[in-house]
Protein backbone atom coordinates (compact mmCIF):
# COMPACT_ATOMS: atom_id res chain seq x y z
CA UNK A 1 0.00 0.00 0.00
CA UNK A 2 1.38 3.33 -1.11
CA UNK A 3 0.26 5.20 1.68
CA UNK A 4 -1.13 4.32 5.40
CA UNK A 5 -4.91 4.18 6.44
CA UNK A 6 -4.21 6.88 8.63
CA UNK A 7 -2.82 8.94 5.72
CA UNK A 8 -5.85 8.14 3.47
CA UNK A 9 -8.58 8.89 6.31
CA UNK A 10 -7.53 12.88 6.54
CA UNK A 11 -8.92 13.28 2.92
CA UNK A 12 -12.28 11.89 4.02
CA UNK A 13 -14.85 13.76 5.46
CA UNK A 14 -16.56 11.61 7.82
CA UNK A 15 -20.09 13.01 9.10
CA UNK A 16 -19.25 13.19 13.09
CA UNK A 17 -22.47 10.57 13.85
CA UNK A 18 -19.92 7.67 11.71
CA UNK A 19 -17.24 8.10 14.02
CA UNK A 20 -17.88 5.05 16.39
CA UNK A 21 -18.80 2.66 14.22
CA UNK A 22 -15.33 4.09 12.42
CA UNK A 23 -13.19 3.72 15.36
CA UNK A 24 -14.57 0.12 16.00
CA UNK A 25 -14.28 -0.67 12.66
CA UNK A 26 -11.55 1.08 10.97
CA UNK A 27 -12.04 -0.21 7.40
CA UNK A 28 -15.73 1.61 7.17
CA UNK A 29 -14.12 4.74 6.94
CA UNK A 30 -13.53 4.22 3.30
CA UNK A 31 -17.24 3.14 2.80
CA UNK A 32 -18.90 5.00 0.09
CA UNK A 33 -15.57 6.89 -0.82
CA UNK A 34 -13.83 6.41 -4.50
CA UNK A 35 -10.66 4.44 -4.84
CA UNK A 36 -8.29 4.37 -7.26
CA UNK A 37 -7.01 0.16 -7.12
CA UNK A 38 -3.17 1.19 -8.58
CA UNK A 39 -2.00 3.78 -6.04
CA UNK A 40 -4.77 2.93 -3.34
CA UNK A 41 -5.68 6.47 -2.75
CA UNK A 42 -8.52 7.02 -1.67
CA UNK A 43 -10.97 10.36 -2.64
CA UNK A 44 -13.98 11.70 -0.78
CA UNK A 45 -16.91 11.29 -2.71
CA UNK A 46 -18.13 14.85 -1.91
CA UNK A 47 -15.31 16.77 -3.00
CA UNK A 48 -15.38 14.84 -6.36
CA UNK A 49 -18.49 15.04 -6.97
CA UNK A 50 -18.29 18.97 -6.67
CA UNK A 51 -15.82 19.23 -8.85
CA UNK A 52 -15.95 21.12 -11.94
CA UNK A 53 -16.23 17.95 -13.79
CA UNK A 54 -16.47 14.76 -11.90
CA UNK A 55 -17.11 12.53 -14.51
CA UNK A 56 -13.43 13.09 -16.33
CA UNK A 57 -11.68 13.33 -12.82
CA UNK A 58 -12.61 9.71 -12.11
CA UNK A 59 -11.23 8.71 -15.04
CA UNK A 60 -8.09 10.62 -14.87
CA UNK A 61 -6.85 10.62 -11.74
CA UNK A 62 -9.01 7.61 -9.91
CA UNK A 63 -9.50 4.83 -12.52
CA UNK A 64 -6.74 2.34 -12.89
CA UNK A 65 -5.82 1.49 -16.16
CA UNK A 66 -3.77 -1.46 -17.34
CA UNK A 67 -0.04 -1.12 -18.71
CA UNK A 68 -0.28 0.40 -22.92
CA UNK A 69 -4.05 0.81 -22.32
CA UNK A 70 -5.65 3.56 -24.28
CA UNK A 71 -7.80 5.02 -21.29
CA UNK A 72 -10.92 5.01 -23.84
CA UNK A 73 -13.37 3.30 -21.42
CA UNK A 74 -13.28 2.54 -17.66
CA UNK A 75 -16.06 1.40 -14.97
CA UNK A 76 -17.16 2.03 -11.77
CA UNK A 77 -16.93 -0.93 -9.80
CA UNK A 78 -18.77 -1.53 -6.18
CA UNK A 79 -17.34 -5.09 -4.82
CA UNK A 80 -18.18 -8.00 -2.95
CA UNK A 81 -18.69 -8.93 0.89
CA UNK A 82 -15.64 -8.78 3.34
CA UNK A 83 -13.25 -7.17 1.39
CA UNK A 84 -10.87 -4.47 3.18
CA UNK A 85 -10.18 -1.37 0.39
CA UNK A 86 -6.49 -3.16 0.56
CA UNK A 87 -8.33 -6.35 -1.09
CA UNK A 88 -10.85 -4.96 -3.28
CA UNK A 89 -7.80 -2.98 -5.02
CA UNK A 90 -5.80 -6.07 -5.51
CA UNK A 91 -9.34 -8.39 -7.21
CA UNK A 92 -9.61 -5.00 -8.70
CA UNK A 93 -5.94 -4.36 -10.28
CA UNK A 94 -7.14 -7.96 -11.39
CA UNK A 95 -10.09 -7.27 -13.36
CA UNK A 96 -8.82 -4.22 -14.87
CA UNK A 97 -5.71 -5.90 -16.77
CA UNK A 98 -7.47 -9.32 -17.49
CA UNK A 99 -10.34 -6.93 -19.14
CA UNK A 100 -8.40 -4.26 -20.41
CA UNK A 101 -10.39 -1.75 -18.80
CA UNK A 102 -10.01 1.01 -16.45
CA UNK A 103 -11.57 0.58 -13.20
CA UNK A 104 -12.25 2.98 -10.06
CA UNK A 105 -13.46 1.67 -6.95
CA UNK A 106 -16.77 2.69 -5.12
CA UNK A 107 -15.46 1.22 -1.62
CA UNK A 108 -18.25 -1.38 0.00
CA UNK A 109 -16.06 -1.60 3.03
CA UNK A 110 -16.07 -4.26 5.31
CA UNK A 111 -16.28 -5.19 9.42
CA UNK A 112 -13.42 -7.13 8.52
CA UNK A 113 -10.39 -6.15 11.74
CA UNK A 114 -6.95 -7.25 11.42
CA UNK A 115 -6.88 -7.90 15.12
CA UNK A 116 -10.79 -8.98 16.19
CA UNK A 117 -10.76 -9.71 19.72
CA UNK A 118 -13.91 -12.73 18.78
CA UNK A 119 -12.65 -13.83 15.41
CA UNK A 120 -15.62 -15.57 15.11
CA UNK A 121 -18.17 -12.53 15.57
CA UNK A 122 -16.24 -10.29 13.47
CA UNK A 123 -16.15 -12.94 10.31
CA UNK A 124 -19.73 -13.25 10.33
CA UNK A 125 -20.79 -9.20 10.39
CA UNK A 126 -20.68 -8.82 6.79
CA UNK A 127 -22.84 -11.79 6.29
CA UNK A 128 -25.46 -10.64 9.43
CA UNK A 129 -25.24 -6.84 7.43
CA UNK A 130 -25.68 -8.57 3.54
CA UNK A 131 -28.78 -10.10 5.05
CA UNK A 132 -30.18 -7.00 6.17
CA UNK A 133 -29.10 -5.18 3.04
CA UNK A 134 -30.68 -7.38 0.76
CA UNK A 135 -34.21 -7.33 2.80
CA UNK A 136 -33.72 -3.63 2.51
CA UNK A 137 -33.35 -3.22 6.67
CA UNK A 138 -29.72 -1.41 6.59
CA UNK A 139 -28.35 0.92 3.76
CA UNK A 140 -24.65 1.90 3.23
CA UNK A 141 -23.19 4.86 2.18
CA UNK A 142 -22.28 3.05 -1.77
CA UNK A 143 -25.84 2.70 -2.24
CA UNK A 144 -26.54 6.27 -1.98
CA UNK A 145 -23.37 7.54 -3.60
CA UNK A 146 -23.94 5.39 -6.19
CA UNK A 147 -27.17 6.85 -6.96
CA UNK A 148 -25.88 10.09 -6.78
CA UNK A 149 -23.41 9.32 -9.51
CA UNK A 150 -25.89 8.00 -11.58
CA UNK A 151 -27.96 10.95 -11.17
CA UNK A 152 -25.20 12.95 -12.25
CA UNK A 153 -24.44 11.15 -15.37
CA UNK A 154 -28.43 11.09 -15.91
CA UNK A 155 -28.94 14.72 -15.99
CA UNK A 156 -25.86 15.87 -17.87
CA UNK A 157 -26.41 13.13 -20.29
CA UNK A 158 -22.41 11.43 -19.56
CA UNK A 159 -21.93 7.69 -20.40
CA UNK A 160 -21.50 5.41 -17.47
CA UNK A 161 -20.68 2.21 -17.02
CA UNK A 162 -21.01 0.40 -13.69
CA UNK A 163 -20.20 -2.75 -12.30
CA UNK A 164 -20.80 -4.65 -9.11
CA UNK A 165 -19.65 -8.03 -7.56
CA UNK A 166 -21.72 -10.45 -5.31
CA UNK A 167 -23.01 -7.88 -2.45
CA UNK A 168 -22.00 -4.87 -4.72
CA UNK A 169 -24.76 -5.59 -6.93
CA UNK A 170 -26.97 -5.45 -4.34
CA UNK A 171 -26.27 -2.35 -3.69
CA UNK A 172 -25.96 -1.03 -7.34
CA UNK A 173 -29.30 -2.74 -7.62
CA UNK A 174 -31.03 -0.03 -4.90
CA UNK A 175 -28.85 2.79 -6.01
CA UNK A 176 -30.46 2.51 -9.74
CA UNK A 177 -33.71 2.58 -7.92
CA UNK A 178 -33.03 5.49 -5.65
CA UNK A 179 -31.21 7.44 -8.98
CA UNK A 180 -34.77 6.58 -10.55
CA UNK A 181 -36.79 7.81 -8.08
CA UNK A 182 -34.67 11.04 -7.22
CA UNK A 183 -35.05 11.74 -10.65
CA UNK A 184 -38.83 11.38 -11.31
CA UNK A 185 -39.19 12.89 -8.23
CA UNK A 186 -37.18 15.80 -9.23
CA UNK A 187 -39.85 16.78 -12.41
CA UNK A 188 -43.04 15.49 -11.23
CA UNK A 189 -45.19 16.38 -8.29
CA UNK A 190 -46.01 13.12 -5.73
CA UNK A 191 -49.47 13.20 -6.80
CA UNK A 192 -49.12 14.26 -10.51
CA UNK A 193 -49.20 10.40 -12.11
CA UNK A 194 -49.47 11.61 -15.36
CA UNK A 195 -46.29 13.86 -15.39
CA UNK A 196 -44.81 11.33 -13.21
CA UNK A 197 -45.21 8.72 -16.05
CA UNK A 198 -43.63 10.42 -18.45
CA UNK A 199 -40.57 11.15 -16.71
CA UNK A 200 -40.73 7.42 -16.08
CA UNK A 201 -40.30 6.65 -19.67
CA UNK A 202 -37.52 9.80 -20.37
CA UNK A 203 -35.85 7.56 -17.19
CA UNK A 204 -35.91 4.67 -19.36
CA UNK A 205 -34.96 6.36 -22.04
CA UNK A 206 -32.35 8.46 -21.22
CA UNK A 207 -30.41 5.60 -18.61
CA UNK A 208 -30.64 3.01 -21.93
CA UNK A 209 -28.90 5.11 -23.80
CA UNK A 210 -26.38 6.36 -21.15
CA UNK A 211 -26.31 3.63 -18.30
CA UNK A 212 -23.88 0.31 -18.83
CA UNK A 213 -24.50 -2.04 -16.26
CA UNK A 214 -22.19 -5.41 -15.77
CA UNK A 215 -23.03 -7.67 -12.70
CA UNK A 216 -20.99 -10.72 -11.44
CA UNK A 217 -22.77 -13.54 -9.35
CA UNK A 218 -25.86 -11.01 -8.84
CA UNK A 219 -27.37 -11.55 -5.29
CA UNK A 220 -30.71 -9.23 -6.42
CA UNK A 221 -33.92 -9.49 -8.46
CA UNK A 222 -35.27 -6.06 -8.46
CA UNK A 223 -33.69 -3.86 -10.82
CA UNK A 224 -35.60 -1.15 -12.43
CA UNK A 225 -36.03 -1.01 -15.88
CA UNK A 226 -33.68 1.05 -18.55
CA UNK A 227 -30.20 0.43 -18.23
CA UNK A 228 -28.41 -2.05 -20.06
CA UNK A 229 -27.47 -5.17 -17.95
CA UNK A 230 -25.31 -7.60 -18.69
CA UNK A 231 -25.19 -10.34 -16.04
CA UNK A 232 -22.26 -12.63 -15.54
CA UNK A 233 -22.34 -15.80 -13.76
CA UNK A 234 -20.84 -19.47 -13.35
CA UNK A 235 -23.33 -22.51 -13.31
CA UNK A 236 -23.33 -23.81 -9.75
CA UNK A 237 -22.74 -20.16 -8.43
CA UNK A 238 -25.72 -20.35 -5.17
CA UNK A 239 -26.59 -16.70 -4.95
CA UNK A 240 -27.91 -15.72 -8.66
CA UNK A 241 -29.93 -19.23 -8.75
CA UNK A 242 -30.98 -18.65 -5.14
CA UNK A 243 -30.93 -14.84 -4.70
CA UNK A 244 -30.43 -13.32 -8.01
CA UNK A 245 -31.99 -12.78 -11.63
CA UNK A 246 -31.06 -15.86 -13.84
CA UNK A 247 -32.67 -16.41 -17.41
CA UNK A 248 -35.61 -18.14 -15.78
CA UNK A 249 -36.48 -15.55 -13.69
CA UNK A 250 -35.98 -13.12 -16.49
CA UNK A 251 -38.58 -14.60 -18.82
CA UNK A 252 -41.46 -14.88 -16.26
CA UNK A 253 -40.98 -11.10 -15.43
CA UNK A 254 -40.91 -10.19 -19.28
CA UNK A 255 -37.50 -8.93 -18.81
CA UNK A 256 -35.45 -9.14 -22.46
CA UNK A 257 -33.51 -6.36 -21.56
CA UNK A 258 -31.54 -7.94 -19.51
CA UNK A 259 -29.09 -10.15 -21.62
CA UNK A 260 -27.39 -13.24 -19.40
CA UNK A 261 -23.77 -14.56 -20.26
CA UNK A 262 -23.74 -18.17 -17.86
CA UNK A 263 -20.85 -20.02 -17.67
CA UNK A 264 -20.18 -23.83 -17.92
CA UNK A 265 -20.23 -25.13 -14.10
CA UNK A 266 -16.75 -25.69 -13.31
CA UNK A 267 -16.76 -26.68 -9.52
CA UNK A 268 -18.49 -29.22 -7.89
CA UNK A 269 -22.18 -28.87 -6.20
CA UNK A 270 -21.72 -26.77 -3.34
CA UNK A 271 -18.37 -25.03 -3.93
CA UNK A 272 -18.83 -21.54 -3.52
CA UNK A 273 -15.44 -20.79 -5.52
CA UNK A 274 -17.98 -21.33 -8.28
CA UNK A 275 -19.14 -17.59 -6.98
CA UNK A 276 -15.51 -16.47 -7.17
CA UNK A 277 -15.48 -13.43 -10.04
CA UNK A 278 -11.54 -13.85 -10.56
CA UNK A 279 -12.60 -17.37 -12.46
CA UNK A 280 -15.54 -15.92 -14.55
CA UNK A 281 -13.44 -12.48 -15.43
CA UNK A 282 -11.26 -15.44 -17.09
CA UNK A 283 -14.12 -16.80 -18.86
CA UNK A 284 -14.93 -13.28 -20.10
CA UNK A 285 -11.62 -12.20 -21.16
CA UNK A 286 -11.46 -15.76 -23.61
CA UNK A 287 -15.26 -15.52 -24.25
CA UNK A 288 -14.40 -11.64 -26.21
CA UNK A 289 -11.36 -13.13 -27.55
CA UNK A 290 -13.44 -16.24 -29.20
CA UNK A 291 -16.14 -13.93 -30.36
CA UNK A 292 -13.35 -11.87 -31.98
CA UNK A 293 -14.67 -8.58 -30.11
CA UNK A 294 -11.97 -6.17 -28.20
CA UNK A 295 -11.35 -7.77 -24.72
CA UNK A 296 -13.33 -5.05 -22.56
CA UNK A 297 -15.46 -3.84 -25.31
CA UNK A 298 -19.07 -4.44 -23.25
CA UNK A 299 -20.78 -2.56 -25.82
CA UNK A 300 -19.89 -5.47 -28.63
CA UNK A 301 -20.76 -8.37 -26.06
CA UNK A 302 -24.05 -6.39 -25.44
CA UNK A 303 -24.65 -6.41 -28.80
CA UNK A 304 -23.94 -10.41 -29.62
CA UNK A 305 -26.19 -11.19 -26.78
CA UNK A 306 -28.57 -9.51 -27.85
CA UNK A 307 -28.45 -10.72 -31.30
CA UNK A 308 -27.94 -14.58 -29.81
CA UNK A 309 -24.74 -14.86 -31.63
CA UNK A 310 -22.50 -15.26 -28.65
CA UNK A 311 -20.15 -18.05 -28.36
CA UNK A 312 -19.64 -18.75 -24.87
CA UNK A 313 -16.25 -19.93 -23.53
CA UNK A 314 -15.43 -23.01 -21.60
CA UNK A 315 -13.27 -23.61 -19.13
CA UNK A 316 -11.00 -25.80 -21.15
CA UNK A 317 -10.49 -22.92 -23.89
CA UNK A 318 -8.54 -20.42 -21.11
CA UNK A 319 -5.15 -20.26 -20.74
CA UNK A 320 -5.37 -19.85 -16.67
CA UNK A 321 -2.95 -18.00 -15.06
CA UNK A 322 -0.39 -19.45 -12.86
CA UNK A 323 -1.03 -17.27 -10.07
CA UNK A 324 -4.95 -17.93 -9.54
CA UNK A 325 -4.17 -19.39 -6.01
CA UNK A 326 -3.36 -16.10 -4.95
CA UNK A 327 -7.10 -15.27 -5.78
CA UNK A 328 -9.29 -17.94 -4.56
CA UNK A 329 -10.35 -18.75 -1.20
CA UNK A 330 -9.81 -22.73 -0.93
CA UNK A 331 -6.72 -23.50 -2.96
CA UNK A 332 -8.08 -27.36 -2.98
CA UNK A 333 -10.78 -26.11 -5.59
CA UNK A 334 -8.12 -25.96 -7.91
CA UNK A 335 -7.59 -29.44 -8.55
CA UNK A 336 -10.99 -29.48 -10.02
CA UNK A 337 -9.52 -27.57 -13.15
CA UNK A 338 -7.56 -30.11 -14.65
CA UNK A 339 -5.31 -27.24 -16.28
CA UNK A 340 -5.39 -25.81 -12.59
CA UNK A 341 -4.06 -28.76 -10.44
CA UNK A 342 -0.70 -28.60 -11.10
CA UNK A 343 -0.22 -25.00 -10.56
CA UNK A 344 -1.87 -25.47 -6.86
Amino acid sequence: MNTSDSDKAKRIASPWWRWPLEALFPDKKFDGQFQNPGSEEVFDFDSVMASVDPISMIASEIAYYPKNDKREFFTVFISGLGQRESESSKRSRRYAETLLTGIANLNNSSFLKQHPIIACINRSLDWINAGLDYMGLSGSPAIENAAILITYAVNNSIPLNISGDSLGTIYLARAIKLAKTIFISGRARVFDFKERRIQEQKWQQRTSQLINVCTFGNGYRKWVLGPNYIMVFTEGDVLPQKFGMIPQRAIKQKRDDIKFLVFQRMFPKGNFEAHNMMFTIELLRQTFKKNQIEVGDFVGLYNKLNSGTLEIATPDEVAWPSDMKNYVWNPDSLNSIPSLSSHS
